[in-house]
């Protein structure tokens, strides 16, 4: 049953926590706009999938490294679902495992950009667009850097997303707006969107964090009663 609210969620396309996340928001009554950059093909099979089970869905291309299709995707968002109560920044830098010793600034300096940029670039249009209602969620996906990788590179992109977005919570507060964190570390793909449905729907445990784990988190900080909880990085072991 829908609940009146919409979702925004970035990088809905692949087979990792997008689309589990876009699949676990749907399921607890949310419109999603599904965002991808390139694959039109999964997230208009992804959309078909929550149409199916009597949801709504809208699907949004957007590249959320650029500052206009930020923009472009939350005013789609809202002209599509009739607002935006829950904003979900996933993707950012690439695997670069680059130790200190060997540092190539150039390419570690873009590693940043790409996780910075969609905070900056999504954050202010979110925000005006959660300040009708004085209540919403951004919720970003970082890292768990409690457990480091070994890549000096990465670690301090993920720090600075982190960083960037814990900076926000007091103005978004103001605003009746949540920021939090979810930080996983390394997490496999679901192979198929049948095994991404059926975890989201509660028929699939494993034994390992999957997608499912951080979409479960997400939709906690998304509920009632998340609804006091700002400022928080969730941490996941792996």
């Amino acid at each position: 049953m829908l609940n009146g609210k919409a979702a925004l969620v970035t990088g809905a396309s692949g087979r990792g926590m997008g689309r589990s996340i876009a699949l676990t928001l749907a399921r607890d009554g949310y419109a999603v706009a599904l965002n991808y950059r390139q694959n039109e093909k999964a997230v208009r099979e992804l959309s078909d999938l929550i149409r199916s089970r009597g949801g709504r869905a809208a699907v949004v291309q957007g590249d959320v490294f650029k500052q206009e299709d930020c923009q472009r995707l939350v005013q789609a968002t809202v002209e599509q679902l009739s607002g935006l109560d829950v904003c979900v920044i996933s993707p950012g830098a690439d695997w670069n495992p680059e130790p200190v010793t060997a540092l190539k600034p150039k390419k570690s300096l873009r590693d940043v950009f790409q996780e910075v940029a969609p905070i900056y670039y999504l954050l202010p249009h979110a925000l005006k667009a959660m300040q009708p209602k004085k209540q919403g969620r951004i919720i970003g996906v970082a890292s768990n850097l409690s457990i480091p990788s070994p890549s000096y590179s990465y670690n301090a992109a993920k720090a600075a997303r982190i960083e960037a977005l814990k900076q926000a919570v007091s103005a978004a507060w103001k605003l009746g707006v949540t920021v939090n964190v979810i930080a996983p570390g390394p997490v496999d793909a679901f192979e198929s969107m049948e095994e991404a449905d059926a975890s989201a729907q509660g028929g699939c445990l494993h034994g390992k964090v999957t997608p499912q784990d951080i979409a479960e988190g997400v939709a906690f900080l998304c509920s009632d009663a998340g609804r006091y909880i700002t400022g928080c990085v969730l941490p996941y072991l792996f």
